[in-house]
């Protein structure tokens, strides 16, 4: 059965680790239930939970998804394995003995209950004592959430995890965490945090010298090698990839490497090593989102009949997230890596061919599968066949990460 198509969005807790993606479908599953194909329904969702988990889509976290209540009657209980599954339920879902009674037996047999859609005012008193996490958005409450939180636990289940979503800002999470939530969703974890200040470090600075260099009109291999010299962990990096099996290459010479790789090559490392640098304090999803944005954007160049610029679209990918590792304006890091033209254009104004795809690369991020339908339909793309390319970034992204980290 061909899989569906579809999206993840991180869960993340405290100390902004991820520990589940919550699965958005292109096409829900609530236009293809009836009475009569529940059972296939079921199966269906089954196969798609396997086809995530045998992806990097879930990266061996759990897997929240959202239920309806033909969905919760006999047959899915018969089909789906429990244990590394979230299952959202809305609040205001009917319910009756009989779907209550599937309700425990998803719980007792490893699944988490989630409720969503939630009153904190009038909770439905029944579903709250076999949840497990209840989502509220973060900006909709006007009482103050710990408040909430507290009154909820107290009254009603003091095992109870809270989830913050729409979180949008550091602000925002650092409230959050104020008010005794234990998970957040949003895309807080994309944007700089701002910090008065804020000096860059030392080796932070030397990574945007050696983009500096790459930039230029005139490469000075040279110089190149001078900056890589002093920082030890750009030496080994650098060799490591230039010897790995996917080089196949044995040198020990910095200038002889960056003479293998190439311009191009140079600059793909450079900013992979980058962002790999820079994400010590920084959430291990911000360095694979960043790698997914590039690796997507690169792949996409042909289908926007641009294959020739595939390299200068892998720069804008990992360029447009520097400013979240670095905490500065992405206008202030491109002016001080001197950078011109479209690539510039696409990041700081979302211009051009290259602005076009990387608004695509973000949409299929944030799961915005309106926004990824217009441009599918605007530049007459294969969905499906963007959809793989999309799922091969998720690889690369998780792929590359385990490759630097055994370099480490």
């Amino acid at each position: 059965m061909e899989e569906s198509i579809l999206a993840r969005k991180p869960v993340l807790n405290s100390i902004q680790k991820v520990i589940a993606y919550e699965i958005i479908f292109k096409n829900s599953y609530d236009n293809k239930i009836n009475a009569e194909n529940i059972g296939v329904t079921a199966e269906a969702i089954n196969n798609d939970v396997e086809f995530i988990e045998q992806t990097n889509l879930s990266h061996g976290k759990k897997i929240f998804m959202n239920f309806n209540r033909a969905l919760l009657k006999d047959e899915i209980v018969k089909f789906l394995a429990k244990d590394n599954l979230g299952i959202e339920i809305s609040e205001g879902i009917e319910y009756d003995a009989n779907l209550i009674k599937n309700i425990v037996k998803l719980k007792n047999e490893g699944a988490l209950i989630i409720l969503n859609d939630f009153n904190p005012y009038k909770p439905n008193t029944t579903l709250i004592k076999y949840a497990d996490i209840i989502k509220l958005d973060f900006n909709k409450f006007k009482e103050e959430h710990s408040l909430i939180i507290n009154r909820l636990k107290n009254k009603y289940n003091k095992s109870l995890k809270f989830l913050a979503e729409n979180i949008n800002e550091h602000a925002q999470f650092d409230k959050a965490k104020e008010c005794d939530y234990d998970y957040f969703q949003g895309i807080f974890f994309t944007k700089p945090e701002v910090m008065a200040n804020r000096d860059i470090p030392g080796y932070k600075l030397n990574y945007l010298n050696f983009l500096k260099e790459l930039n230029k009109e005139e490469i000075d291999f040279d110089r190149l090698e001078s900056i890589i010299k002093n920082d030890m962990s750009m030496t080994v990096s650098l060799l490591s990839t230039i010897n790995s099996a996917y080089y196949g290459y044995n040198v020990s010479s910095i200038k002889h490497a960056s003479t293998l790789l190439g311009i191009n090559g140079l600059k793909k490392w450079s900013l992979i090593y980058l962002a790999e640098g820079l994400r010590n304090d920084k959430p291990d999803i911000l360095f694979v989102n960043t790698l997914t944005r590039a690796k997507f954007a690169e792949a996409a160049a042909e289908d926007f009949g641009v294959k020739e610029k595939s390299d200068e679209l892998f720069t804008v990918g990992m360029l447009s997230m520097m400013d979240a590792f670095l905490n500065r304006s992405l206008e202030n890091i491109i002016d001080e890596i001197s950078l011109k033209g479209d690539i510039k254009d696409a990041l700081l104004k979302g211009e051009g061919i290259f602005g076009e795809i990387l608004r695509l690369a973000i949409a299929f991020e944030r799961v915005k599968w309106e926004e990824i339908s217009l441009i599918e339909k605007q530049y007459g793309l294969n969905p499906k066949k963007l959809y793989n390319k999309y799922l091969e970034a998720v690889d690369f992204s998780y792929e590359t990460m385990n490759m630097l980290i055994e370099q480490s």
